[in-house]
C-alpha cells in the first residue's frame, strides 16, 4: 500500500457565528445595532419598493417625492441585485424606495446614511431633498442628512442607481475598436450590492479610525500606533479627550489616552500609541490568526465624569509584519512562498452581494486548496470577505479598478480622480485589516508608455502617502515582454512587488523580469487554470507540473495564483453560450472541477513520503501506517508550526 507523495493540507477553522450574526442583524430590519447610547446604527434592511427606469424619466416623474403610490413597484430586501431577477436583465438606471420612522426616543443628533456599496453610480433623496450621489460600485460612501431628516414622523427615501457603463466609468470601456474594448469582462451586477444604514451620533464624533501594529523581533514587544479621525460637524470648537483599550480576548486591556481642539466642520486626526510587552504578543500570521480589539471612547473635555459623547464600532487588527526585500517576501520576518487564487464577486443566485453564506463557502474552499496568497479580484472586495480572511489567515492584495485603461484614459484628469475616490475609500475601510498586505493600482494597463509609467509613478506615491505599511504593487502583462529594454522602461519598476500575469511561456517571462529587477520578489498574479489550456484533466496535470517546476527552481517567485477559484458570469468575447467563463477550479455553484483537487495536493505546504502499510500485528488484524512529514523547502514553502497528524 503506497502512501501520496503530497497531500491537501487545509488550515481553517469553524469560526463563522460572529459574520453571520453581524449580517442577520442587517437582514432583520430597522433595528439599532449601536455599541451605545451615544450612537446607533438603524439597519435599512428591508422592506424596499423597486422598478427599472428603462426610459430614464424617473425624476420628471417624481420617484423621488415622498407620497408616491408604489404599489406596484416590486417588494425586494437590500442588499438586492436586479441582474440576478429574471424580471430584470437591465443594464441602465433603477429606483429604490422606502419609508421608516426613527427608533423611539431617538434624540436629535447628527445622522449619516451609509452606503456599503451601490453598484455602480447613486443619486439619494431624502424626503424629497436631494442629500448627495456618489460614483464606484465596491466602496461605500456616507451622506450627512441631518437637515433633511423627520425626528418624528415618516421619512421617504429614495434611490436611483445605474450600473450602465462608459470610456468614463471605473469599471468601464476602454477606448478602441474592437468588440472587447466595449465591455470589461466580468458582469455589471447593478443594485444597492451591499447593506445600508443610517448612522446617528453626536456632532462630535469619531468618523475613522487607523491601527498600525508593528512586532518589535529583537525583545518580542510592539508597539500599537492609534490614528482617531474626529469629526466636528457643529458650528463651535470642541475640545475631548479620548480613551483608547486594547486586548485580545482574556487578556486585561492595555489602557491609554489622548486630547485634542478640533475647530468647528473640520476633521482632525489625533494619535496615541501603546506598548504592548513581551507576554502580551500574540503575532498573526497564516496559521495562527491571532487578532486584537480597539475600543475607543471620546468625551467633551470638562465632562469627564460624565456618560462618553461617542464610541464608536470596535476594530479589531492584528500584530504582523509584511516586507519585500532581497528577492524574497518576508511575513514576521521569516520567508513565505504561498500558492493563491484570484475570485470573482459572482454567485448564480446573489450576483455581486457576498452573503455570508457564499463568503463562507468560497473562503473555507480556497483556504482548503491552499489558496493562502491572493491578489483577489479587479476590485475592492466585501469587508465580509476581509473579516473572514483575517480570522482565518490569508493574505490579500486589494485592487483598484484600472482594468486595461488606455493611455488617453489614464491620462484623463477625472479618471484619474474617479479612481483616486475610489481607491481611497478602499485604503481607508480596509487599513485594519491584517490579511490585506498590498495595494494593487491596476491590472493589465499598458505599463511600458509613457501614460502608463506615469501612472504607476503617480499612483504608487499617492497611495503610499495614504499607507505606508503595505506593499504596493500592479498586476502586469508586460514585465516579462522581451520588448522592455531597460529596468525604468515598465512599470514595475515602481513597485515593492512585481505581480506578473503569465499564461504562456513562463520560465523565459520569469527569467526576463528577475533580470531586471533582481531584487523584487515576484508574484505569479495570474496563470492559466484548465479552462485556458483546453486540456483534459490528465493533460492539464502535466501541464500544471511543468509550471510549478518553473515556480519551484526560481527562489524569487514568492507566490502563484490561478485564475481563477470560480466561474463567472461575463459579456466578453469567448464567454460560453451559457454566459460564463469556465476558467474557474470551481463551477458557478461550487462543485469542485478536477483542477480542484489538483490545486490543493501542489498547493499543499506538507510533503508526506516514505510510507509504508502493513499488518499490525494484533489480532484484530489492524493495519499499521507509518510515514514522514515534512515542510515543503520549494514551492510553497512556510513555517508549520502547531500541526498535529
Amino acid at each position: 500500500m503506497s502512501i501520496p507523495a503530497q497531500v491537501a493540507w487545509p488550515r481553517v477553522g469553524v469560526r463563522r457565528c460572529r459574520v453571520v450574526m453581524l449580517w442577520l442583524a442587517a437582514i432583520l430590519g430597522l433595528a439599532g445595532t449601536g455599541t451605545a447610547a451615544t450612537r446607533e446604527r438603524v439597519s435599512l434592511a428591508c422592506p424596499w419598493r423597486f422598478a427599472i427606469d428603462p426610459a430614464g424619466c424617473g425624476e420628471s416623474n417624481g420617484w423621488q417625492k415622498p407620497g408616491l403610490n408604489v404599489r406596484d413597484w416590486a417588494a425586494v430586501q437590500v442588499p438586492h441585485c436586479w441582474t440576478v431577477d429574471p424580471r430584470y436583465p437591465h443594464v441602465g438606471a433603477a429606483w429604490y424606495r422606502r419609508t421608516f420612522a426613527l427608533p423611539s426616543g431617538a434624540a436629535r443628533r447628527h445622522a449619516r446614511l451609509v452606503f456599503d456599496g451601490a453598484f455602480q453610480r447613486a443619486t439619494v433623496w431624502l424626503n424629497g431633498q436631494p442629500v448627495g450621489g456618489h460614483e464606484g460600485g465596491y466602496t461605500p460612501f456616507e451622506l450627512d442628512v441631518t437637515s433633511a431628516i423627520h425626528w418624528s414622523g415618516t421619512n421617504t427615501l429614495a434611490v436611483r442607481v445605474d450600473n450602465s457603463w462608459s470610456t468614463g466609468t471605473l469599471p468601464g470601456a476602454r477606448i478602441g475598436s474592437r468588440p472587447q474594448d466595449q465591455v470589461y469582462p466580468w458582469f455589471e451586477y447593478g443594485g444597492l450590492v451591499r447593506p445600508v444604514s443610517l448612522l446617528l451620533s453626536d456632532p462630535v464624533h469619531v468618523a475613522n479610525q487607523r491601527v498600525v501594529a508593528t512586532p518589535n523581533f529583537a525583545d518580542g514587544t510592539a508597539e500599537v500606533a492609534v490614528t482617531a479621525f474626529i469629526a466636528n460637524a457643529s458650528d463651535q470648537a470642541a475640545d475631548v479627550r479620548l480613551a483608547f483599550t486594547v486586548a485580545r480576548p482574556g487578556d486585561e486591556p492595555a489602557a491609554f489616552s489622548a486630547e485634542a481642539s478640533v475647530p468647528p466642520r473640520s476633521t482632525v486626526p489625533v494619535s496615541a500609541r501603546v506598548q504592548l510587552p513581551r507576554e502580551r504578543v500574540a503575532l498573526w500570521d497564516i496559521d495562527h490568526p491571532h487578532l486584537y480589539t480597539l475600543r475607543t471612547s471620546l468625551r467633551r473635555s470638562g465632562d469627564e465624569g460624565g456618560a462618553a459623547t461617542d464610541e464608536p464600532e470596535p476594530v479589531v487588527f492584528g500584530i504582523r509584519k509584511v516586507e519585500a526585500r532581497d528577492a524574497r517576501l518576508w511575513l514576521n520576518g521569516v520567508p513565505i512562498r504561498m500558492g493563491g487564487g484570484n475570485r470573482h464577486a459572482d454567485h448564480p443566485t446573489s450576483g455581486s452581494i457576498d452573503p455570508p453564506d457564499v463568503i463562507e463557502t468560497d473562503m473555507r474552499q480556497m483556504k482548503r486548496a491552499n489558496m493562502d496568497l491572493c491578489r483577489i479580484s479587479h476590485y475592492p472586495v466585501s469587508a465580509l470577505l476581509l473579516d473572514w480572511a483575517d480570522r482565518h489567515g490569508v493574505l490579500i492584495i486589494e485592487e483598484g479598478p484600472n482594468w486595461q485603461l488606455t493611455e488617453a484614459q489614464m491620462d484623463s484628469p477625472d479618471l484619474r480622480l474617479n479612481f483616486q475616490s475610489q481607491m481611497r475609500e478602499m485604503v481607508e475601510r480596509d487599513w485594519n485589516h491584517p490579511s490585506v498586505i498590498g495595494w494593487s493600482v491596476g491590472n493589465e494597463y499598458p505599463s511600458e508608455t509613457p501614460a502608463g509609467l506615469r501612472w504607476t509613478t503617480d499612483m504608487v506615491e499617492w497611495v503610499r502617502r495614504l499607507d505606508r505599511t503595505r506593499l504596493l504593487t500592479f498586476a502586469s502583462d508586460r514585465a516579462g515582454s522581451p520588448k522592455i529594454t531597460a529596468p525604468d522602461g515598465e512599470g514595475s519598476c515602481h513597485v515593492d512587488l512585481v505581480c506578473a500575469n503569465i499564461y504562456t511561456d513562463y520560465a523565459e517571462k520569469l527569467d526576463r523580469i528577475h533580470a531586471r529587477w533582481p531584487d523584487k520578489p515576484v508574484m505569479v498574479s495570474e496563470f492559466a487554470a484548465a479552462g485556458h489550456v483546453n486540456l483534459d484533466a490528465a493533460g492539464y496535470e502535466t501541464y500544471f507540473a511543468r509550471m510549478l517546476d518553473v515556480f519551484r527552481g526560481r527562489p524569487y517567485v514568492v507566490g502563484a495564483a490561478v485564475w481563477t477559484y470560480n466561474d463567472y458570469r461575463s459579456r466578453y468575447p469567448g464567454t460560453g453560450a451559457d454566459g460564463y467563463r469556465h476558467y474557474g477550479a470551481v463551477t458557478a455553484d461550487r462543485k469542485p472541477k478536477p483542477v480542484y483537487d489538483l490545486l490543493a495536493r501542489e498547493f499543499s505546504p506538507a510533503v508526506i513520503g516514505d510510507g509504508r502499510a502493513g499488518p499490525a500485528g494484533d489480532a484484530r488484524g489492524g493495519i499499521a501506517v507509518s510515514a514522514s512529514i515534512r515542510a515543503r523547502s520549494d514551492f510553497p514553502a512556510c513555517p508549520l508550526n502547531g500541526y498535529t497528524a
